[in-house]
């Protein structure tokens, strides 16, 4: 049986890749920035990931992923990508496009995210 990550989980390894990507490393005051959420929350999530394998993270240090979570990261950028160009092929207004997506794409199986990425290029091909 494949391991399930729990949805908070993705979140915080999405924005930590996206840090990562941006600066080098994530900090725990930074992803609390962009994930609105308290230091000791990000703090605690962080220890949580460390434990889980996807992270290294030491505290009042940087925080960078591992192996695993760089996997589970790249992973979830193209999922998130997919959704956003979607987004914009449908009309969803440019400024709301991000907000929108990550409301729903932690949400959203692979299964889906596949069948909007076959819709994406045949609209393409058929644009």
């Amino acid at each position: 049986m494949k391991h399930v990550i729990p949805i908070s989980s993705k979140r915080y390894i999405l924005e930590i890749y996206l840090l990562q990507e941006a600066h080098g490393h994530a900090t725990i005051s930074g992803i609390a920035k962009v994930l609105r959420v308290t230091v000791s929350a990000a703090s605690k999530m962080a220890g949580k990931l460390k434990t889980d394998g996807y992270i290294h993270f030491q505290p009042y240090g940087t925080v960078t992923l591992t192996k695993a979570g760089l996997e589970i990261a790249k992973k979830l950028f193209q999922d998130h990508q997919v959704l956003m160009e979607f987004y914009q092929i449908i009309g969803v207004e440019e400024k709301l496009i991000k907000k929108k997506v990550r409301e729903v794409e932690m949400h959203i199986g692979t299964e889906v995210v596949f069948k909007i990425k076959s819709f994406i290029e045949n609209h393409k091909k058929n644009a």
